[in-house]
């Protein structure tokens, strides 16, 4: 993980907050206070988040830290799309080394806030369009990251010559203007080194810029050698969700392995072996048995040097073994003996069949791939750099994760 233009960072003064003298009434009053706006969702004039748990096991009175992770309209935590399961990977993370989350709507973002001690916040570029003017006063005292999308010189004329739409790769001036606006500790994309140069325009208007790509989820994707009978017959598997871009992607490294595969997600697939959504307990036992898990990418993955999905980090974590897309941005991240990762749609081919055919080499990668992401890839080495950039203390069992 690393960083561009290492600039101050924002440190959050607690004396210019409002405090609260029960643990319990806070952890109650919040719990409460989401659930039902939950529940009244639909009904409400203005989208919202959909939040069943907004709170974990920690309660985060007189915490030294507590994590906020802000969400716009889209974000529905019974629906398991990324930006749920990156949000889930890092509220585990932050409670599994002692720090409580609060998981909130922006629109409640000032109120929340200003009820926590000690809170550093997470939002998506993107959701800061619901975000007040008021929680953008407040944002300014309090540290907090913002997942960003590209900006850089040249960029409308690369889009339209790679046949991409604008509003869906880059902001608008005045989401821009507003981003930086709250004065962010940093901005962030889930890109490895090599994409960073497509943020540019962050860095030039004094952002600090960070390369944080995604990670495994420990407490959802457990290593165990524990088997499912559901799964027992399963050569290929593959658990995400179908669109028209990424379909195309996906049609061209896994069609011909259409009669082989298992496939789970939340939207319908045009494929024989398509079962429907499963369930988020069952998956790693899946990635596990399975003889082999790909992992596919939308088209512009390559194109744009990185922002790699989430998927390869759950399948070797969970014990399992994958190919990837040719996407040379794994390079970045995996040693050529941890992952396969071909250079073109043929040698993707060959690589599967390789692992579906040799126990040998089948068992090396099971085991390299493995190892790499439990030593260097989940989320808690994420929430180390985190802290580090935050300059919040790190709690004891996070010492020695970051260096």
């Amino acid at each position: 993980m690393t960083c561009h233009k290492a600039t101050p960072l924002l440190r959050y003064s607690a004396n210019r907050m409002h405090s609260l003298t029960s643990s319990q009434k806070l952890y109650h009053r919040i719990s409460n206070f989401f659930r039902k706006l939950s529940a009244k969702r639909d009904l409400l004039p203005d989208p919202r988040a959909k939040i069943i748990n907004p709170i974990g096991k920690l309660n985060p009175e007189n915490a030294k830290a507590t994590f906020v992770a802000a969400v716009g309209p889209d974000y529905d935590q019974t629906v398991p799309k990324a930006w749920n399961c990156i949000i889930t990977g890092y509220c585990n993370a932050f409670e599994e080394v002692g720090i409580p989350y609060v998981i909130t709507d922006v629109k409640d973002l000032s109120r929340v806030l200003s009820e926590l001690k000690r809170p550093f916040c997470l939002i998506k570029g993107n959701d800061f369009d619901f975000i007040s003017q008021p929680s953008i006063n407040l944002l300014k005292l309090v540290p907090h990251f913002v997942w960003v999308d590209r900006w850089f010189q040249g960029q409308e004329n690369f889009f339209v010559e790679n046949n991409m739409d604008p509003q869906r790769f880059s902001f608008s001036s005045a989401l821009q203007k507003k981003i930086l606006d709250s004065e962010p500790s940093f901005v962030f994309s889930a890109t490895t080194q090599r994409g960073l140069h497509f943020y540019e325009g962050w860095e030039k208007h004094g952002a600090k810029v960070c390369s944080l790509p995604l990670a495994c989820d420990s407490a959802t994707y457990l290593v165990s050698s524990a088997r499912h009978p559901q799964f027992e017959q399963v050569e290929m598997a593959f658990v995400g969700g179908y669109w028209e871009s990424k379909g195309r992607q996906i049609d061209l490294y896994l069609r011909n392995f259409e009669d082989r595969l298992t496939i789970y997600g939340y939207s319908k697939w045009p494929y024989s072996g398509y079962r429907g959504l499963l369930e988020k307990e069952l998956e790693p036992y899946l990635y596990r048995q399975a003889r082999v898990s790909p992992t596919i990418n939308e088209p512009t993955v390559a194109l744009l040097h990185g922002n790699i999905n989430e998927r390869v980090f759950k399948i070797l974590g969970s014990g399992g073994v994958s190919v990837v897309d040719a996407v040379p941005a794994y390079r970045d991240l995996f040693n050529d003996d941890e992952l396969m990762m071909p250079s073109n749609v043929q040698e993707f081919h060959d690589m599967v069949c390789a692992l579906l055919e040799n126990d040998t080499i089948h068992a090396t990668y099971q085991k390299k791939g493995m190892a790499a992401v439990l030593s260097r890839h989940m989320y808690r080495h994420r929430v180390a750099v985190i802290l580090q950039w935050l300059g919040i203390t790190r709690p004891e069992n996070l010492a020695g994760i970051a260096e």
